[in-house]
């Protein structure tokens, strides 16, 4: 009887274990839209998210926050909001403070950047989003944050 035990108890510990990594794997869409007539871009933006992300402060571009999780993908893209046929390219997304979720301090881009968390903080982690506007090779920052941990 107790083999039966035992294996059973090893067989819930699998199920659970590997259930656990399928839990929390979502994609955040984060798209920053740019007023790209205006000669600030980085002044006369703002962030949307996708309908699977929890927007905790979307107050300003600066104090945007969103909630997500450990093996969450997050994809940042750009957007003219005033000109269809200027395109805004992510450069990059580089560390700035709180936890270290990402597996670099500098994610590169060009049209888009996409990264996955991989391990959280009680703290926020802000970063600063590097962003260009059409052929224009002046780079213009923004400084949003992720929260990370269980809702």
């Amino acid at each position: 009887m107790k083999l039966n035990k035992t294996s059973w108890i090893v067989f819930v510990l699998i199920i659970a274990v590997t259930s656990h990594g399928l839990y929390a794997q979502a994609v955040h869409e984060i798209t920053l839209n740019v007023d790209t007539k205006n000669p600030d871009p980085a002044k006369a933006c703002f962030f949307e998210a996708g309908k699977a992300t929890t927007v905790l402060n979307n107050s300003s571009p600066g104090t945007f926050t969103i909630f997500a999780q450990v093996g969450d993908n997050i994809i940042w893209k750009g957007v003219s909001s005033t000109e269809p046929n200027t395109s805004v390219n992510i450069a990059a997304i580089k560390y700035i403070s709180g936890p270290r979720i990402f597996s670099s301090d500098l994610i590169k881009g060009s049209e888009s950047v996409k990264a996955t968390i991989i391990r959280g903080g009680k703290s926020p982690y802000k970063y600063q989003l590097q962003f260009s506007v059409g052929s224009n090779t002046s780079m213009y920052t923004i400084e949003p944050k992720i929260q990370i941990g269980e809702q």
